[in-house]
């Protein structure tokens, strides 16, 4: 292949690169996990390739000092030419240069979003919408001013508005515990999760737009439906196992779904059971549900009953990032030192409970997380952009 050739493939390569978009999520399982450095990473090989970003977050980010261990926590430095998302407070707060692009009508207990392009590099505070629907509006907004990838960076505890994006990656690592088995064991109940297939029909699922809890029989018509999006209690779950048996039904659930009435689902299954299709509205939700490892144990049993658990919209789990530190208390000086569990081990331990790729971003950077978060990524169509 000649020199020319290959200049000119690197250059249409790149072409069509600026012309993808993307909603990318960044989870953080805990503070001090290094969804900060993650993200970090990821702007900046995004940078190096001329592939533009939009950067926010899902609620509030961006702490100088960890407000529990007293340790320095990074931020997210940006560079000119960088758009970001943030409320009107951070706006004066980072130390970046930020020419306001546009304003949002969206609020935020730090003032509305605005919308600003970075004119001088430096330091900034992001704090975004916490709602599904202010984040899908939000997005939308960014999507018109131009392809690229948005960057929500968020954390597990406030990961639902997540839901509107094509994509997580999950940023985990001995903070969240020291304990590496029962780590390995948590992401990897994440991934499994995550990865939950599309029910039949999900798509004339989707349609309906039915917002609350509904059983239906196998041709989509309603049987019962309870006033409700979210299955909280025993005695909900008692009528939903009488109405299904004996005949094949879905079990459409638009919110969450409580531990107490999954528990008792899968006790009902197990005495008595029946064909039943779970479908919940999508992964996410039963992420912030309560603690993964729970739900799954308590999905594994419902499907010795017969239940099948499935999703009306997939949001996948990209990758995985890990981080061997944690703060240690040690009682003698009465606070907070930095510790680090063996790297090694993590990492085994960690890409044996998953079957994405794994990453260390401080040791190996962030270009095999930009190719899988670009391969993922589709085409930019918006004829209505706003240059600027």
């Amino acid at each position: 292949m000649s020199l020319l050739l290959l200049n000119y493939i690197c250059q249409t390569m790149r072409q069509v690169m600026r012309l993808l978009e993307i909603r990318l999520g960044i989870a953080g399982t805990a503070k001090n996990t290094g969804k900060t450095t993650a993200t970090a990473a990821i702007m900046e090989e995004l940078r190096a390739r001329g592939v533009g970003f939009y950067l926010t977050s899902i609620g509030y980010d961006g702490e100088n000092i960890d407000n529990v261990t007293g340790l320095p926590k990074p931020r997210l430095r940006v560079e000119p030419g960088d758009v970001v998302a943030t409320a009107e407070r951070c706006l004066a707060v980072s130390t970046a240069g930020l020419s306001p692009l546009l304003a949002t009508a969206i609020q935020t207990p730090l003032g509305r979003i605005q919308v600003a392009k970075v004119s001088a590099g430096g330091l900034v505070v992001t704090a975004g919408p916490n709602k599904s629907a202010e984040v899908r509006e939000l997005a939308a907004m960014l999507s018109r001013l131009g392809p690229g990838v948005t960057i929500f960076d968020g954390a597990l505890n406030r990961i639902a508005p997540m839901v509107e994006t094509d994509g997580f990656i999950l940023a985990t690592g001995a903070s969240r515990t020291p304990d590496i088995p029962r780590l390995a064991q948590e992401t990897g109940v994440i991934w499994r999760l995550s990865t939950l297939p599309a029910v039949p029909r999900a798509a004339e699922l989707a349609e309906r737009g039915l917002g609350r809890v509904t059983l239906l029989d196998e041709d989509l018509d309603e049987i019962k439906s309870w006033p409700l999006s979210s299955l909280l209690t025993e005695r909900d779950v008692d009528q939903v196992l009488a109405q299904a048996a004996p005949k094949y039904a879905y079990l459409y659930i638009p919110g969450v779904v409580g531990e107490r009435a999954l528990r008792a689902l899968a006790d009902g299954l197990a005495a008595r059971p029946r064909p039943l299709l779970l479908a919940f509205a999508d992964p996410v939700k039963l992420l912030v549900s309560g603690d993964p490892v729970t739900y799954y144990d308590l999905l594994a049993a419902a499907e010795k009953g017969g239940a099948v658990a499935g999703v009306v919209r997939r949001v996948p789990l990209l990758a995985v990032t890990i981080n061997p530190f944690y703060p240690e208390y040690r009682v003698e000086t009465k606070g907070y030192k930095p510790a680090f569990v063996d790297f090694v081990r993590l990492e085994v331990a960690i890409r044996g409970s998953v079957q994405v790729p794994v990453y260390n971003v401080v040791k190996q950077g962030a270009k095999g997380l930009a190719d899988i978060v670009l391969a993922a990524a589709r085409r930019w169509e918006h004829p209505d952009t706003v240059q600027f």
